[in-house]
């Protein structure tokens, strides 16, 4: 009763300290990799309708992080003289770093779009818990969700890895609340929720099947609630609704495919993997225009079976490996997520050996079998860049811990359970802040030691230079050689930058006198040949800033007595 009567202010009162957190830490750090790419794409949506930009990403992320922007009036960066556009990355860095507001200024508005998306998703969150399952349960949640590292660290950028994880998680569970309770009242939001998924990002194609797998088993455990007239209901209204969805989003592209002449959808598909075939054959029997939402869907798939350049365990790959995720999982979630992974995982399965699996409640189904099935297909991707395409997983883990623990036949030692679990969470966020990107549990050895694991976005997205610039500061100098993986621009920030020899340059190695710095993912050769980074691979470094930007020392010595540099 208690936890009842204060159920609201405590949850206000972690909702503001998350947002405490993630502001602070926003501002203490420049654009990732992708931002500026996003960023860039999402104005140029706003202001010029012209969406063949970035169609690797759906429109929505983009388009919410601009709409801060309008009031900065800010400029676009023009085509070049035969109409083209610079080539992404170099878009977004002129649209960034030239244009007539700060840098810092349009990142963090920019930014704030998806900070406050994670705060609402906490209160709803806590709502739709609390209403299940208890305020017990509900707190517990949140905090477990609020204070994971990893939920903050994407949470606080411009990219679609956290929304979706919003969005997918609400789609599953109010998809599942209409398997319970029938009726368009609730089969409205769930099909709301799966549009938002998929105007997201395309990963979220995968809630399909995942609903398609939620209802089969409903069906089994209660065959007679579910007649064929339902089934059609529910596809069709998906389907109308994701289709509204997509027009409307893609609005300006919608336009012109219905009024200009626009080739068709099946001379842009890639037909060697399977998601290409599906849409070039789709594309035949309809007829259907290239229209940009099934452009940008066709090429994720295409870079899905092509692969990307990654780092695993010392090992680089252009096809990735299959346990990639599991890895990621295991070394990168708190030890609280290991924790309540074991507690949920042997709970369902004693459960179901007990009873049986029709007498299993469909809600407990829905939460374990979404996160799952997404786990086991991320498995198959070829993309294995960081351990932001599996956090939908982590949601539905802390909802059905807080389920299983806050509302215990033992509840005594659930309650206990749960208030360690939590205590747990809260001291290991603090014990990265504000670095959260680079967190590497205890039993991994920490943040120190996560490139013995992993690369890329788990540690090195980019977001480090001020850290930089301040350790400069603090040892006298803005000089440095930086070997830099990232598009915040080091000269903007006032860093002046010396580059590396080559090398095979050894004199000109043996003659550097600087700082040398560089990023954690080319210093282990990832996208950079091996031998680039060698000579300080030999060393060690003096301080990790950041953890993502490891500084050498290779001043000379000065002779004290001639102020010459000893040989």
């Amino acid at each position: 009763m208690k936890v009842s009567r204060y159920f609201w202010f405590a949850t206000a009162a972690v909702v503001a300290a998350v947002g405490v957190l993630e502001v602070r830490s926003a501002l203490g750090e420049t654009q990732t990799w992708d931002e500026g790419i996003h960023i860039s794409a999402g104005y140029t949506y706003l202001w010029r309708g012209d969406y063949s930009w970035n169609m690797e990403h759906p429109p929505l992320v983009k388009l919410a992080s601009a709409l801060p922007l309008t009031w900065l009036h800010l400029d676009v960066p023009a085509a070049e003289a035969d109409g083209k556009r610079r080539d992404q990355v170099q878009y977004g860095i002129e649209f960034l770093y030239r244009n007539r507001v700060p840098a810092d200024t349009i990142l963090i508005a920019a930014r704030s779009a998806n900070i406050l998306l994670t705060l609402l998703f906490a209160v709803a969150l806590a709502w739709w818990t609390r209403r299940r399952y208890g305020p017990v349960a509900a707190l517990l949640a949140v905090i477990l969700c609020a204070f994971d590292p990893n939920l903050i660290a994407h949470g606080r950028y411009v990219t679609t890895d956290f929304p979706v994880t919003a969005f997918y998680f609400f789609a599953c569970i109010l998809w599942v609340e209409y398997l319970e309770r029938g009726g368009l009242r609730s089969l409205l939001p769930a099909a709301l929720a799966f549009t938002l998924a998929i105007i997201t990002k395309f990963s979220a194609v995968l809630l399909v099947p995942t609903f398609v797998i939620l209802y089969a088993a409903r069906w089994v455990q209660k065959p007679k609630e579910l007649p064929a007239s339902r089934l059609a209901l529910a596809a069709g209204t998906l389907f109308l609704t994701m289709l509204a969805g997509v027009l409307l989003v893609y609005w300006p592209e919608t336009v012109r495919c219905l009024t200009t002449k626009v080739p068709p959808l099946t001379d842009l598909v890639n037909r060697e993997n399977l998601l290409g075939e599906a849409l070039w054959r789709l594309g035949r029997l309809f007829h259907l225009p290239a229209h940009r939402f099934l452009v940008g869907l066709a090429r994720v798939a295409e870079h899905n079976a092509g692969g990307h350049t990654s780092y695993l365990l010392g090992l680089r790959s252009e096809k990735g490996w299959w346990y990639y995720f599991p890895v990621v999982f295991a070394v990168k979630s708190t030890i609280a997520a290991l924790a309540a992974t074991a507690l949920v995982l042997a709970a369902g399965a004693w459960r179901t050996l007990r009873t049986g699996f029709r007498d299993v409640p469909i809600m407990a189904v829905g939460l374990v079998v979404p996160p799952v099935f997404y786990f086991v297909l991320s498995m198959t991707s070829g993309i294995n860049i960081g351990m932001r395409h599996i956090l939908p997983v982590y949601p539905f883990l802390y909802v059905g811990t807080a389920a299983l623990l806050g509302r215990a036949p033992w509840s005594a030692a659930g309650s206990l359970a749960g208030a360690a679990l939590a205590l747990l969470q809260v001291v290991e966020c603090a014990s990265i802040a504000p670095d959260y990107l680079a967190f590497f549990n205890a039993l991994a050895g920490g943040p120190g030691h996560g490139p013995l694991y992993l690369a890329d976005s788990n540690i090195d997205w980019g977001q480090d230079v001020k850290k930089l610039v301040h350790w400069l500061d603090a040892h006298g100098t803005r000089r440095a050689r930086v070997f830099y993986f990232g598009n915040a621009q080091l000269r903007y920030y006032g860093v002046v930058e010396v580059g590396f020899p080559g090398p095979r340059d050894q004199q000109g190695w043996n003659e550097i006198d600087d700082y040398c710095v560089a990023s954690v993912t080319p210093l282990l050769g990832n996208y950079v040949p091996l031998e680039d980074l060698a000579q300080l691979r030999l060393r060690n470094p003096i301080a990790e800033v950041g953890w993502s930007m490891y500084v050498y020392d290779l001043r000379k010595k000065k002779n004290p007595l001639t102020g010459s540099a000893f040989p």
